[in-house]
């Protein structure tokens, strides 16, 4: 039983430990990015049908437009996860006042190397720093019982 709790629990930090990283990475990587204004052209809640919960099945589709060098660009991308072809799913009442957060003209991150890359929202590290945390809780408690 103590290497089957070892073995679960190794293999929880090392999840822990590959995605708080990527995402810590792109998080920093993102903030070096140039900031721009973005005119909000459509939003709207949409029910994700793929990879999400029964109780947060929420998201947002959001279609912005902002210049770069004079030139126009399109996106879509609200949250960090998106970059990565994640997606932030939410219950409904949160999906209804972060949605109502989202004005007329938002700042947002563009990727000075593709300038058709970008994000509305770059914040929220303390979340990857807590799950890389638990990482390390649960190495430790698949450590004490394969030495118990």
């Amino acid at each position: 039983m103590n290497i089957f709790v070892f073995v679960f629990s190794v293999l929880i930090a090392a999840g822990s430990f590959w995605f708080s990283i990527k995402m810590i990475r792109l998080y920093f990587r993102v903030k070096k990015w140039n900031r721009t204004s973005a005119t909000v052209l459509s939003k709207e809640i949409i029910h994700h049908t793929k990879r999400s919960t029964s109780r947060t099945p929420y998201g947002f589709k959001v279609n912005y437009t902002y210049n770069v060098n004079g030139l126009p660009y399109t996106s879509d991308k609200v949250y960090l996860v998106e970059l990565i072809s994640g997606q932030a799913n939410h219950m409904s009442g949160e999906a209804e006042r972060r949605l109502e957060k989202i004005k007329d003209t938002m700042t947002v991150w563009v990727d000075p190397r593709d300038p058709s890359r970008a994000v509305m929202y770059c914040d929220g590290i303390g979340l990857y720093v807590l799950v890389f945390c638990l990482g390390f809780v649960a190495l430790f408690v698949g450590l004490s019982y394969l030495v118990a």
